[in-house]
């Protein structure tokens, strides 16, 4: 499959090669073979995989739950990218950074789209994904260390404003996810009641 030039196995490799290699001169090695659209696509069919590990788990719980957990396993890894690379590129802006939106998306995706591929499909298993918590931790914690030298190299920011972009991402990214998420749990309880299926009165 081509993206624009760029196939879905050059991109595999070139994730291989930032995930085995890990250094802003790696990173830099690439950032400029895509952009925002192969990013796109290509955390796209990373969420997929894992929404379909989801959905096909999420039949244990019957077919309303499966549909949920597969929509949900998809959009919400999508909705996060953007949400966390467009942090980074404008707080990064604001840190001095002279990378281009296309070069944060591409850079990110490298090395976000493999990770949420293998950790949104064990987590989904439910057993599996007990099992493999420490690991799934230890690559969250390896994640940011790549955002790290993402942030570097596709900004151009020296290490103290690459830690200061990253860090106000993530805190940012969390309280608008915190935000969201009480909204869509208060239409979602909202629902609940006026649909008789939550009795407050019991």
């Amino acid at each position: 499959m081509m993206v624009q030039g760029v196939s879905i196995g050059e991109m595999l490799n070139q994730s291989i090669q930032v995930l085995t290699k890990p250094s802003v001169e790696t990173f830099e090695r690439f950032e400029r073979h895509g952009g925002q659209r192969e990013a796109t696509i290509y955390i796209m069919a990373a969420a997929a995989i894992s929404a379909a590990v989801s959905l096909v788990f999420g039949l244990l719980g019957g077919i309303v739950s499966a549909l949920l957990a597969g929509v949900l396993g998809f959009i919400l890894p999508v909705v996060g990218f953007y949400l966390f690379v467009f942090l980074v590129y404008f707080i990064g802006k604001q840190q001095g950074g002279t990378g281009t939106q296309d070069e944060v998306f591409y850079t990110m995706a490298l090395f976000v789209a493999p990770i949420q591929a293998v950790t949104g499909a064990v987590s989904a298993v439910p057993i599996l994904g007990c099992v493999a918590l420490p690991a799934t931790i230890l690559l969250g914690i390896y994640q940011i260390y790549l955002g790290y030298l993402g942030v570097r190299s596709s900004m151009n920011l020296q290490q103290s404003p690459a830690i200061i972009t990253l860090v106000l991402a993530f805190i940012a990214q969390f309280i608008i996810g915190a935000i969201i998420g009480a909204i869509f749990a208060a239409i979602g309880v909202a629902l609940g009641a006026a649909s008789g299926s939550i009795n407050f009165g019991q």
